[in-house]
């Protein structure tokens, strides 16, 4: 029987139990929206009419209000003592809120909240909680903090985008994964590395690296019940030309746009987490089946074709592996975009299904537009 496993669903909450799927409401996401929307309606009377004091100018609240459940993000979630604790973000406030995912309408509980706090993964182990926090100009750090406290430590540094953590049982490691950022000489961003396996000794402070290769990325690490490290691996892409004249420049200067866009983006959301909004006027049908995982812009109306057929929209060369007792990395399975451990099976998500692998055998357990994380309640 699988456990209870937690999963965002553009971005929204899910549980998956006794084999069915419900939609986990976020009390906290639902304040920020009606807040928005009631903020507009009190100062329509302001930009509305003929005499209204500021009839030619466009109205802040409505476009905030219009905006509100995009801006407002849920960006991961993680099991904790039968419950779950999600990390929730907004242009104006971040914050940790603990919700009962066996009870909808229970009350949730705020854990942490405040400005400039932006939490956009986090893993929970006994009294700890390994939080992956976003600072200025792109950076993002590890931080760890007690279940008890409501203050956070920052336990990493550097021009770097450091990401999933994974707090080893024994509370002393963290499993990480690190890429530099590539600027210029006014400080903007060009590209960023390729995207390195790091383990951090939280009492010495050391770092090791475990796996490192210029031609690949490597995400979301994790331990398996067994002691066993786990790790998905793709090709690294760094998007900056070898060569461009500036004739090339001149040429290219739409494409470089488009990119810049996306980069933006990237940032925001690198790990594509936010609430996609309806497809709008003037959309285009491609457009409205993009989504941004791990910094890469995905087509999830393509299946695998190389696959045979694959439902998954995961490019195949995003291979989770395995460490083998040589140090080196073996395949497990190709198009994962992240798991978790059910016992001895494997859970996982190839971006639109969540699978229970066991002895050899797949059973597919749920479908849904897009799945970019999951995690099992133990």
């Amino acid at each position: 029987m699988t456990n209870r496993i937690l999963f965002l669903s553009d971005g929204e909450m899910m549980v998956y139990e006794d084999g069915k799927a419900r939609r986990l409401h976020s009390a906290r996401k639902a304040l920020y929206i009606r807040t928005a929307h009631n903020l507009e309606e009190r100062n329509a009377w302001k930009y509305e009419g003929a005499g209204a004091k500021f009839q030619h100018q466009a109205n802040p609240y409505e476009y905030r209000s219009r905006t509100a459940e995009a801006d407002c993000q849920i960006r991961a979630i993680a099991p904790w003592k039968g419950r779950l604790l999600y990390a929730l973000t907004t242009p104006e406030i971040g914050g940790l809120f603990v919700k009962d995912a066996a009870d909808d309408d229970a009350p949730e509980s705020n854990w942490l909240s405040e400005r400039e706090f932006r939490p956009v993964d986090l893993h929970v182990q006994g009294d700890q909680v390994a939080l992956a926090v976003d600072s200025v100009l792109g950076e993002r750090h590890i931080a760890v903090m007690k279940e008890d406290s409501s203050r956070y430590e920052i336990v990493t540094q550097g021009d770097t985008q450091d990401s999933a953590p994974f707090l080893c049982p024994d509370g002393r490691y963290i499993y990480l994964t690190s890429a530099g950022w590539a600027r210029d000489e006014q400080g903007r961003i060009l590209a960023k590395g390729p995207a390195s396996l790091l383990r951090l000794d939280l009492r010495g402070g050391e770092m090791e690296e475990i796996a490192t290769d210029d031609a690949y990325d490597y995400l979301r690490p994790k331990l398996a019940p067994d002691g066993g490290l786990y790790v998905i691996r793709r090709p690294y892409k760094s998007g900056i030309p070898k060569r461009m004249t500036i004739i090339d420049r001149a040429k290219n200067i739409g494409a470089t746009l488009k990119g810049l866009g996306k980069l933006l983006q990237a940032i925001g959301d690198p790990e594509g987490t936010a609430k996609r909004t309806p497809r709008v006027a003037g959309q285009s049908a491609e457009a409205a089946q993009k989504r941004m995982l791990e910094g890469v812009m995905l087509d999830i109306s393509k299946g695998r074709a190389e696959d045979g057929g694959d439902e998954g929209c995961i490019p195949a060369d995003w291979l989770l592996m395995r460490q083998t007792p040589d140090g080196h990395f073996e395949e497990v399975h190709k198009g994962v975009a992240d798991y978790d451990f059910d016992g001895d099976a494997l859970i996982f998500t190839d971006g639109r299904r969540i699978i229970r692998l066991e002895d050899g055998k797949k059973t597919v357990l749920h479908k849904a537009v897009f799945i970019p994380r999951i995690a099992v309640s133990k």
